[in-house]
């Protein structure tokens, strides 16, 4: 749908809400679920007025209707608005992992192209790349965070991607190690902290009930550039001229993700900078910012930039080490950096396990396709049900039960089973809904508080790193082909994922009786002290729910 045909509906919406004083209740914002409206709404004034009346207009309809108790927009206008969101925002942030994960992989493909041959680096000098680069991606998490607080998602993001296209460009005049090693820290240093920053910025627009399938999308886009830069590396390595295949390899794809680090300093939206990008109108801004804080107020600054001082680092490190020690966060940590040891070890070996069940190259690329397609499917439909039902621990519970169940088969059949049954179970394992978006939104809905939700978000995307580090050491060359102690390592780590999810579920449960408990023990002028008291309490305010 174009955007004029967005505007005519939301036109059309609003004419009948004008006339029908019965619209739909289910999403009014009123003064009485958050308070004071210039308390929970910020600078929404100075957002809105432009020097454009009708800016004006707009803003004013919406507080009036608020103060007034009455319906402030319809569903209908909501879902026009969300609709958008997702074609313009959604479809672009899309893009963007695309080029993040065409950078971070064309290195495989190079070495198909007999790059580290051309290029003069050892097997060993290759292995420490790549180790460089996890430990820059790591390290750089947090900064990046911050920076991302400082200058807005629609900033900075676009900044680093550009900075990254660049340098994988450069790419095609590596010769010695030393420059390849280089070349790996700042691709692995622009990298780190994109995942996380992109999850904040996402936040600011969708609620609750809509995050975990949103983020779907994004790691559905992994698959799919998978199948994607394999088709582009097998074009790109087959042409001639002056440079060998995979110089044009790094060259173009660099290109390529330079143009969408470009155009994402004007394809992103910000309900902040009107200038960085004028997708959405002042009515349509003030909606989508409201809608988000009526849904959880913790996010009504979280479009403030944080200001960088003299005293940022201290800050910034006391920040880091109370999220790292937030007793409801900490265990969702903790489920990041275990619950994908089992899969990831499996995605790890797949091509390798195949050809050591003696299957052809062909075969085996061909044989990763249908784990690919099952993941997809069910990531986004496990997300889309967590939305609907507002409920995280038990799809997550179910994915790790998916896992476990493939898991113990392979460890148990004869070694001289068929090797089909063993790349049917494998197949299995890997095509399980993937609850990454899950615990994203799990920590999102559970942060209540901005900055405490962006770190948190950090420490989270850093834990899983720390996964995939354990994850690429579970299989020993001396356990395979069957790799049984490794199999029995990781379902021992299965078996710990269910009882952390069942321990979370029961955690928060017994923590919302207890808060209950103390609320009602409260009088009147007790709560109303205590609310305009507690701001800086975040998750641990007695009248916060955890959410399940």
């Amino acid at each position: 749908m174009s955007d004029q045909s967005l505007y005519e509906e939301e036109a059309l919406r609003r004419r009948v809400h004008d006339t029908n004083d019965d619209a739909e209740e289910s999403l009014k914002p009123t003064t009485s679920l958050l308070g004071d409206t210039k308390e929970h709404y910020g600078s929404l004034t100075e957002d809105l007025v432009r020097n454009n009346d009708s800016d004006f207009d707009h803003k004013a309809e919406i507080e009036k209707s608020m103060s007034e108790g009455k319906p402030a927009w319809d569903p209908e206008e909501e879902e026009v608005i969300r609709r958008k969101l997702d074609y313009r925002l959604m479809t672009w942030v899309c893009a963007m992992f695309f080029s993040l994960q065409l950078v971070r992989n064309n290195i495989q493909n190079a070495i198909s192209a007999d790059f580290l041959i051309d290029a003069n680096i050892p097997q060993n000098t290759y292995n420490l790349g790549q180790t460089i680069f996890l430990v820059f991606f790591i390290i750089c998490e947090i900064p990046s965070q911050t920076l991302v607080r400082r200058f807005g998602a629609e900033i900075w993001l676009p900044i680093v991607m550009t900075l990254w296209a660049i340098i994988s460009m450069f790419q095609i005049f590596i010769k010695e190690s030393l420059f390849f090693l280089f070349t790996r820290a700042i691709i692995g240093a622009c990298g780190g902290g994109f995942v996380p920053g992109m999850t904040f910025y996402l936040t600011s627009f969708y609620k609750a009930n809509e995050l975990s399938m949103r983020l779907s999308w994004i790691w559905a886009t992994q698959a799919v550039t998978s199948v994607i830069s394999a088709l582009l590396a097998s074009g790109f390595i087959q042409m001639g001229g002056s440079l060998r295949g995979w110089q044009w390899l790094f060259l173009l794809e660099g290109a390529l993700t330079a143009v969408i680090g470009i155009l994402s300093f004007f394809m992103l939206p910000s309900l902040r900078h009107k200038v960085v990008s004028r997708v959405f109108t002042a009515r349509e801004a003030a909606i989508l910012r409201v809608r988000v804080v009526q849904d959880d107020p913790s996010k009504r600054n979280q479009q403030e930039r944080v200001k960088l001082g003299s005293g940022s680092l201290l800050k910034s490190l006391t920040a880091v080490i109370d999220t790292l020690t937030d007793r409801y966060l900490f265990p969702i940590f903790i489920l990041g950096f275990v619950g994908f040891v089992p899969s990831q070890t499996a995605s790890n070996y797949l091509t390798i396990t195949l050809r050591q069940l003696g299957f052809t190259e062909t075969v085996t690329n061909l044989l990763t396709i249908p784990y690919a397609l099952i993941n997809v499917c069910m990531t986004i439909g496990f997300s889309k049900l967590s939305d609907k039902f507002g409920v995280r621990w038990i799809f997550c519970l179910v994915s790790a039960i998916w896992v476990f169940t493939p898991q113990l088969l392979l460890e148990i059949i004869p070694d001289e089973s068929s090797r089909w049954l063993r790349f049917a179970l494998i197949t299995i394992i890997l095509g399980y809904p993937f609850y990454h978006p899950i615990l994203f939104s799990w920590i999102s809905a559970n942060a209540n508080n901005p900055d405490r939700r962006s770190l948190a978000f950090v420490v989270y995307s850093i834990s899983v790193q720390f996964g995939n580090i354990l994850a690429a050491n579970v299989y020993r060359e001396s356990d395979a082909p069957y790799y049984h102690r490794g199999n029995g390592v990781l379902i021992g780590l299965n078996v710990l994922s269910m009882v952390i999810i069942l321990a979370i579920r029961q955690y928060y449960v017994v923590e919302n009786r207890r808060r209950d408990k103390l609320w009602e023990q409260l009088g009147q002028d007790e709560r109303d002290e205590y609310v305009k008291s507690s701001n800086g309490l975040g998750n641990r305010q007695l009248f916060f729910k955890l959410k399940l």
